[in-house]
């Protein structure tokens, strides 16, 4: 029995009734012995233990040492002090010492009870009860101080609100010290606001950034979309789903007026550059959905079984999440178009409807058609590109399946079977159909909200099949503050009669596929021209017209592919706002190669040479005398020196040189589930004897690296 002992014992939640029933059993003097051996046991802090046992409210002791170590902690001590009084009739008489000691342990025992699964209830509920004490003193002004109180966490978001006050002329300095605070507290992970929050931080970030000057091309803009504007409109759904705090919501609404301004001028500059290059037979720079199967499926169909996922409506914007999370869940990394550096944008067909862009990229040509007329010509597309047989299912095959099975027989056996099968393809429509009836920005877009997908992005794992996943087309989301005009053809274009308003514009060409091959579209997103909807597509705006294009292979798939750099721009990432690391190549994990033994077994006890770093921390180290001999002693591992190196170099230059497990997975080449297993085989090969150069952190699988054991190990300095 210690402190921490008593602390735990307290918060049983019929600990009371338990007292109770023991008096009634076994009498007053036997009761009083048993709780003064329990305080007794509490050490220095005893005499708070004591009262409270004497008060009969034993069940307060945690929260109230929670309140008291925000209390204690807290600058203002004047403040601090009269909260403390108006408290003292629950302990009386008591040395500073014991309020100290049962503060500080009460934190770590709530800090243990909401990292298990099974306790975060009850941490929940002492928290709830520490407020409660904590109004009772008066004391919410002084909450700051605290990392476990939602009262504290309510603080630092409100003081985080006056950080982004100004929104684009935000201090940044002020605005991520305000940030780090509402990160370091316990309870942000789980708390809804802080969600919102975080986009916040992040749409004030990119108000920061200066416009690319270079992206006037449809080329560029296209580009701009997909590597930027797309975590823009991200961030916005996040935040535009709103708090229960109005101070914090204030400051909300400024940074989303804020984006709406600079956001509404980007859509207006691309619609332009899309009516100027993006309506001709060809197009310059940019690939055509219907110049997509020849020149990214089926060359990618001949070198490797592939499964073609066209998620129906899938937006640039929904495509950061999904593909965050396809990673995450999956055996799968995201790989680049051969000649590409970064993910690669595709232009729908206008205007932006189903019928026109999906039969366009399933038919290789400019066409309109139903799911009748996609499968024809997507199975004479493929025949006449000498890939034989091949597969083609939409929603109805897909959800016609035996009971208790995720995916149709045909389907499912049609992707295991790669050989009479190079390509199969799959149509999921949860996206579009989210755009009639559910909420598309208030969605949590994962593998598994979308029907079909993680079973499907599993099949094609066991299978070794590379997958293509794109989209028809996007879509805006209505957030309730647009306007209807009449005279639409569908809802968000219309015939090309009449004045073309501001927030339209003209399009004309062999690629606008209407009757007379012109339509005005609408490209604010606030402008619809049918019925209210959850969202719509058929405009111009960069969020229908753009479309991703990507590529997933599977561990188990061999392949001369790159893998694609981390797509986040550098103001989605809180650690990389001081320092971004050097943009990680294309190493990917393999056996590695005999070594030859060149020098003796390392040791602690010996100071090696200095290593040069003139190429770098990552080559210092592979060239040290210690790294070589560690891979002697080590033996084979499935990590190549490329990919070490790369990571050090990346570790190296990171704020505080730690990196979130997304960051090692583009550096190590591996799949975002897979980091924890790569980690082990390479901390084996650079902890010498066990001495932690890299580590990871079991809960987030983010990595540090260790920069004075690095050098007092491999004589390499960062």
């Amino acid at each position: 029995m210690d402190l921490i002992a008593v602390l735990q014992w307290s918060t049983g939640r019929g600990l009371a009734g338990t007292i109770a029933r023991l008096r009634a059993r076994a009498g007053e003097a036997t009761v009083d012995a048993v709780l003064g051996w329990v305080a007794d046991a509490a050490g220095e802090a005893a005499p708070l233990v004591a009262a409270l046992l004497r008060s009969g409210t034993p069940t307060d002791l945690v929260p109230l040492g929670v309140v008291l170590d925000c209390l204690l902690r807290s600058p203002a001590r004047t403040d601090a002090e009269i909260a403390l009084a108006r408290l003292e009739h629950r302990w009386g008489s008591v040395d500073r010492g014991a309020l100290k000691a049962a503060a500080r342990l009460s934190t770590v025992v709530v800090t243990g009870l909401l990292g298990g699964r099974s306790t975060v209830e009850e941490a929940r509920q002492l928290l709830a009860r520490a407020d409660e004490l904590l109004a009772e003193a008066q004391a919410q002004p002084l909450a700051g101080a605290s990392r476990l109180l939602r009262t504290g966490l309510t603080a630092r978001l409100r003081a985080l609100a006056e950080a982004l006050r100004p929104a684009a002329d935000a201090d940044p300095v002020a605005l991520e010290a305000a940030w780090a605070q509402v990160a370091d507290h316990e309870l942000s992970a789980d708390d809804p606001r802080v969600t919102a929050a975080r986009a916040g931080v992040r749409l004030a970030r990119w108000l920061r950034t200066p416009d690319d000057q270079t992206a006037g091309t449809l080329a560029g803009l296209a580009t701009r979309q997909l590597a930027v504007d797309a975590w823009v409109d991200s961030a916005v759904n996040d935040a535009d789903s709103g708090v229960d705090d109005a101070v914090v919501a204030a400051a909300l609404e400024r940074v989303l007026g804020d984006v709406q301004r600079r956001r509404d001028a980007h859509d207006l500059a691309f619609a332009a550059a899309l009516a100027r290059e993006g309506c001709g037979a060809a197009v310059n720079g940019v690939i055509g959905l219907e110049r997509v199967l020849p020149e990214v499926v089926l060359p990618r169909a001949r070198d490797y079984p592939t499964l073609l996922l066209v998620l129906d409506g899938l937006s640039t914007g929904v495509a950061t999440e999904l593909l965050a999370r396809a990673t995450l869940d999956h055996a799968l990394v995201e790989c680049l178009l051969p000649g590409a550096a970064a993910r690669t944008p595709a232009l729908a067909v206008l205007p932006t409807v189903t019928e026109v862009s999906r039969a366009s990229l399933l038919s290789v040509r400019l066409a309109t058609g139903q799911q009748a007329y996609e499968g024809k010509a997507f199975a004479e597309c493929v025949r006449a590109h000498g890939l034989g047989e091949t597969f083609l299912d939409h929603k109805k095959g897909l959800d016609t399946s035996r009971q208790g099975f995720e995916l149709a027989d045909g389907v499912r056996l049609a992707i295991a079977d790669t050989e009479r099968y190079r390509l199969v393809g799959c149509v999921l429509n949860t996206i579009d159909d989210a755009l009639d009836r559910a909420d598309p920005g208030g969605t949590d877009w994962r593998t598994a909200t979308v029907k079909h997908l993680a079973a499907l992005l599993r099949a094609a794992e066991a299978a070794g099949r590379l997958i293509v996943l794109t989209s028809d087309h996007g879509h805006v989301i209505e957030r309730r503050r647009g306007t209807q005009r009449s005279g639409g053809l569908g809802g968000r274009f219309r015939g090309a009669s009449g004045p073309v308003e501001a927030d339209e514009v003209l399009v004309s060409g062999p690629r606008v596929l209407t009757a007379d091959h012109r339509a005005i579209l609408a490209v604010n997103e606030r402008l619809r021209y049918g019925p209210l909807k959850a969202g719509y597509h058929r405009g111009a705006a960069p969020a229908e017209a753009v479309v991703p294009l990507v590529l997933l292979a599977p561990a188990n798939l061999k392949h001369d592919l790159a893998a694609a750099p981390l797509p986040e721009p550098a103001w989605w990432d809180d650690q990389a706002v001081v320092g971004e690391p050097p943009e990680a190549g294309s190493s990917t994990v393999a056996p590695a190669p005999d070594a030859k033994p060149e020098a003796p077994q390392p040791d602690l006890f010996t100071e090696p040479a200095p290593a040069s770093t003139t190429d770098g921390v990552g080559a210092a180290l592979l060239a040290s005398a210690t790294y070589r001999a560690q891979k002697t002693l080590v033996g084979r591992l499935g990590v190549t020196d490329a990919a070490i190196g790369t990571l050090v170099d990346a570790l190296a230059s990171a704020p505080d040189r730690r990196l979130a497990a997304s960051r090692v997975a583009v550096a190590l080449g591996v799949p975002a589930n897979r980091v924890g297993l790569v980690m082990s085989q390479v901390a084996k090969l650079l902890n010498v004897e066990g001495y932690p150069v890299v580590s990871t952190d079991p809960a987030t699988q983010a990595v540090t690296l260790d920069a004075a054991l690095l050098a007092e190990q491999y004589g390499v300095r960062t």
